[in-house]
């Protein structure tokens, strides 16, 4: 006989691993989809501090160029009185002007006159007993050397007057006759550009920095060792140089800081008159705090929803694995009944006997011994011995057949 396919096993088996990959196709979808989801949220971010830091910029750009105007209609109406006028030589009348304009306008740092030889000669404060030459500024250079020239921004420099660090705007004035004559300049010290860029909040950990037309670093701020030995660099590095390289009057990019490590979102804005490079950056400690608060929290969800799925796939294994083993010893128990009753051999129906000698006629007709019928349609077999009833019959005629034996026949 043959042994039952497993049929229900095999199907039992497919449907525990389609349910298992159901599970696991579900748990890659979830994380897919927050993934991908906390992947827009997080470029949501970016752009966000992109449009902040452009508008950041907007405003201190239109606060700078405002500062820089009011501090250069202050030396054109200098620099107008001193050529209409012709005052080099009349140093308190050129004083009184200077202090006159000084009341009706409010600008920062305080204005100077330099002669055509580079002698500091008229200020707010000139040290006594000490002549100040700025003959070799390189704002009083390119005056002297181009009479066409309007307001010149210098590089930044250590200030004479007081020693501190700051940069230079200043115009040139020419006499009658449009010789040199001289200069005027109102110095801004870093310092108070970094107090004007403290009041733009840019975050616990963001950054402004300012950088004239060449990209000499002016300012930035936060201050720190780093950045003022930096003052003055023009090293442009990765996707600072890109956004340079580029031309364009905006352009915003995501960089790691070369003086703080810190991996800020930028918005470079380039000035043409006067001519600076504002960059603002903030960092992604600050504006990606409500992000990584999303990214835990999906984290939390998605492990909690796989967790629970591993778990259903967990029991759903050991129910499966328990069903196999409760049919695999079912089929072994039918395997080995099925086997013993293949053994078993039994004889049905009605057998043709002869009533005299007892042989039984097989079904081509051939009459066999009965021992030899039943070993060849059972499994018995046939060990020969003799009943009492046989054994008393058998041995009685034996003894009468001896006893006439032993008798001679008598002779008549």
């Amino acid at each position: 006989m043959k042994v039952p396919k497993k049929g229900g096993s095999w199907s039992s088996q497919l449907l525990v691993r389609v349910v298992i990959g159901c599970l696991i196709g579900f748990d890659l979808l979830i994380v897919t989809l927050a993934g991908w989801t906390l992947h827009q949220a997080h470029q949501r971010y970016v752009t966000q501090a992109e449009a902040i830091t452009h508008n950041l910029a907007q405003v201190l750009e239109q606060n700078l160029r405002g500062t820089v105007n009011q501090i250069d209609l202050g030396l054109l109406a200098i620099k107008d009185e001193f050529e209409r006028r012709d005052l080099p030589d009349n140093k308190k009348r050129i004083g009184n002007h200077i202090e006159s304009h000084l009341g009706r306008v409010h600008i920062l740092g305080d204005v100077y006159l330099a002669n055509a030889q580079g002698v500091l000669y008229q200020g707010s404060y000139i040290p006594p007993g000490r002549q100040i030459n700025l003959a070799d500024r390189d704002y009083f250079q390119h005056l002297k050397d181009h009479p066409e020239a309007g307001l010149f921004i210098s590089q930044p420099h250590i200030g004479r007057v007081f020693g501190t660090w700051g940069i230079s705007l200043a115009r040139r004035l020419n006499r009658a006759d449009g010789g040199f004559a001289g200069i005027v300049f109102r110095t801004l010290t870093l310092n108070q550009l970094g107090q004007t860029f403290s009041q733009v909040d840019v975050g616990a950990h963001g950054s402004i920095s300012l950088r004239s037309g060449d990209f000499s670093l002016l300012v930035r701020f936060p201050a720190s060792p780093e950045s003022d030995r930096l003052l003055g660099d023009r090293t442009l590095t990765g996707d600072y140089l890109q956004a340079v390289r580029s031309n364009q009057s905006i352009t915003h990019f995501t960089a790691r800081s070369i003086v703080d490590g810190s991996v800020r979102t930028y918005t470079m804005r380039r000035m043409a008159d006067p001519a600076f490079n504002i960059l603002i950056g903030l960092s992604q400690e600050d504006y990606l705090t409500a992000w990584r608060e999303e990214v835990v929290l999906s984290g939390l969800a998605v492990s909690g929803l796989v967790a629970l799925s591993l778990g259903i796939v967990g029991v759903a294994r050991a129910a499966w694995k328990r069903q196999i083993a409760s049919q695999l010893e079912r089929d072994r128990l039918i395997q080995d009944l099925t086997l013993a009753l293949a053994e078993v051999k039994s004889l049905k129906g009605m057998l043709p006997i002869c009533g005299h000698c007892k042989k039984i006629r097989d079904d081509q007709g051939y009459w066999n011994q009965m021992e030899a019928y039943i070993s060849d349609h059972t499994d018995a077999t046939f060990s020969h011995s003799i009943c009492p009833d046989c054994s008393k019959e058998f041995f009685s005629e034996m003894h009468a057949h001896q006893k006439w034996g032993n008798h001679e026949p008598s002779q008549d």
